[in-house]
């Protein structure tokens, strides 16, 4: 029986996705995925010039999404003016980036010193220490990774859009409000 083309390449795809977000981006080698593909290395190239072209295929939408949002987040509605009303408008639309890219977030924030994981951090970072009211970088910076660290989480423990969108909202009311805001939203 012979396999067709798009078979093997969905599998080279998929074999990789797993081990990027478990192993991370640096420690998967094409080796692994070829062996856990049940294909060779050399045939891997017949579908992808490189690794790289792996990980772009599988991250890239993830990425452009990411960067539409990043604009329409970090504008003056948003930036400084963070209220339960806007905690509220941010779940809904970060859950449908999550959901609908899961894999490729993850494989974005999981691949520690990747381009794209810096990339997120930097923005995040970037944006969070020009609109927080603290006077220490140092803080800002922390509770920026503590932010990322806390997406990561979501994303891998949860993959429907409403669990997301429930996560989300804690986690965005937290981080933006704090625990008496978090209390609030709960009704503790």
């Amino acid at each position: 029986m012979q396999v067709k083309k798009d078979d093997i390449q969905n599998k080279i795809l998929a074999v990789s996705e797993r081990l990027f977000i478990k192993n991370g981006y640096e420690n998967t080698s094409l080796k692994m995925i070829a062996d856990k593909s049940y294909i060779s290395k050399s045939n891997i190239y017949r579908y992808y010039k490189s690794k790289e072209e792996i990980y772009e295929t599988l991250v890239g939408p993830a990425r452009t999404e990411i960067m539409k949002l990043m604009s329409y987040f970090f504008t003056d509605d948003f930036v400084g003016k963070y209220t339960p009303d806007k905690c509220e408008e941010i779940s809904p639309v970060l859950a449908r980036l999550f959901s609908g890219h899961r894999s490729g977030m993850l494989i974005m924030l999981r691949n520690g010193s990747g381009s794209d994981r810096r990339m997120i951090e930097q923005e995040i970072i970037g944006k969070f220490i020009e609109a927080c009211p603290i006077d220490d970088e140092g803080a800002k910076e922390m509770i920026s990774k503590i932010l990322i660290f806390g997406l990561t989480d979501i994303l891998l423990k949860f993959s429907d859009e409403e669990s997301i969108t429930k996560e989300l909202n804690m986690l965005i009311y937290y981080h933006y409000l704090g625990l008496n805001g978090l209390k609030e939203k709960l009704g503790v």
